[in-house]
């Protein structure tokens, strides 16, 4: 604060000193003599006519003596002296007075007054003042883009941009529907689509079962190295139970990612279930992790003895008469949530089915390692016939509810379509 105020009025004395060195030198001038300077040059003009009179002629001579004459009568008439410049004191005391004022209000107006209270202060405000202005910022940038894009619909790099801005605000149902606006040129750019597909697969509570792993794919055909891409179709297969298939997509995405991520533990717990369901044994899986080097033989893809994991959970799928004859043919999935939400906990997936049928759930059908079935006290069990054999709930499909502690055995029947 004290150089401050130093600094300010240094500055300002040496504007003072500028505009007032020039008002204490002024000095009163004397007028010059009008008049004694022009009888000065008529007398010489009056020499100069004497000396020229010989060759002038009479007449002429008489003629410009005359016009001399008249000269004399106008420009030797006394001229009053100018006034004495009056003093400058009081323009000085106003620029003494004046000055310094202005300079304080221009910068109350201006400048930052809170500085002076200290650089600590001044960061506590601007921070205070920051955090909620930036979300708000941020919104009101992306409704103008949105704003635009309505008037102006035919701009497809505008729609992924939107996407993305929905996505970074975690409004994934507003990102999906930017995305499916860009059109045609949707399926020439990985990133684009690999962005739709991760903002549809947030929409489903995370599942990037049906058009998320679908779009993830296309993005794969355009850039096999797209990351996001790699992650969405890797984590699809492995939840659809295609173990094979899933595990070089993860296996790749795994060393593309930050290490210590939360993406890297993410896929880290993917491949290691995906690793047990092979049947690998518990050190050749703890070898073959993301960035190590095997140190076994590779494991053979049909191993002779896979361990079973113990069965949590006996589920008796029955369905109702009214809805039997439209169960053939239809893909049943058994899912097991936490009461209340919406994520499944664990879920297994059977083809070809005849019910009534029962299914056993396992730790090994959890959908994360980190949240197994058997650390769920109480579960809810949705047992569901798709005719699609898509994961994803959709019109038409036959369903039924349980909810239940974990443990022992439950009967879920099929009693509802969904509309």
């Amino acid at each position: 604060m004290t150089s401050f105020l130093l600094a300010a009025t240094l500055l300002t004395a040496g504007v003072l000193s500028i505009m007032l060195l020039p008002l204490l030198g002024q000095r009163s001038r004397r007028s010059v003599d009008r008049a004694a300077v022009n009888a000065r040059l008529l007398r010489e003009d009056m020499a100069a006519l004497e000396r020229d009179r010989a060759s002038l002629g009479e007449a002429e001579y008489e003629r410009a003596r005359e016009e001399l004459a008249r000269r004399v009568l106008a420009d030797t008439a006394p001229m009053p002296q100018a006034r004495r410049a009056g003093s400058a004191l009081p323009t000085v005391a106003g620029l003494l007075l004046s000055l310094p004022v202005c300079a304080g209000l221009l910068y109350e107006l201006l400048g930052t007054p809170a500085a002076l209270a200290g650089a600590q202060a001044v960061a506590a405000t601007s921070a205070q003042a920051a955090a909620p202005a930036a979300p708000t910022q941020v919104q009101k940038m992306v409704d103008s883009l949105a704003a635009k894009l309505a008037a102006h619909p035919d701009d497809p790099a505008g729609w992924a941009m939107l996407g993305r801005s929905y996505g970074v605000l975690g409004e994934f149902g507003k990102a999906a529907a930017a995305y499916a606006r860009v059109g045609p040129q949707l399926q020439h750019h990985a990133r684009w689509l690999a962005e739709y597909a991760d903002a549809l697969a947030m929409t489903a509570n995370g599942s990037p079962l049906g058009k998320p792993e679908q779009l993830a794919r296309q993005a794969l055909a355009i850039d096999p190295d797209n990351l996001l891409a790699l992650m969405l179709a890797g984590y699809a297969a492995a939840s659809r139970g295609d173990d094979r298939g899933a595990l070089p997509l993860l296996e790749r995405a795994s060393r593309e990612v930050a290490a210590g991520s939360e993406d890297a533990t993410f896929l880290s717990h993917v491949i290691a279930q995906v690793r047990r369901r092979m049947g690998l044994t518990a050190a050749e899986n703890a070898a073959m992790l993301p960035g190590k080097t095997p140190d076994a033989s590779p494991v053979p893809a049909q191993p002779a003895a896979r361990p079973q994991a113990a069965v949590l959970m006996q589920v008796h799928v029955a369905i109702a008469p009214a809805l039997r004859a439209d169960a053939a043919g239809r893909t049943l999935f058994v899912i097991a949530r936490v009461p209340g939400q919406s994520m499944p906990v664990a879920a297994v997936k059977r083809a070809d089915i005849t019910l009534p049928l029962q299914v056993g759930l396992t730790d090994a059908d959890s959908m994360e390692p980190s949240v197994p079935l058997s650390k769920v006290p109480r579960v809810q069990i949705e047992a569901r016939l798709s005719a699609t054999g898509d994961a994803m709930p959709a019109r038409g499909d036959l369903y039924g509810t349980a909810t239940v502690e974990r443990g022992g055995s439950v009967d879920v029947v099929i009693d509802h379509r969904r509309p």
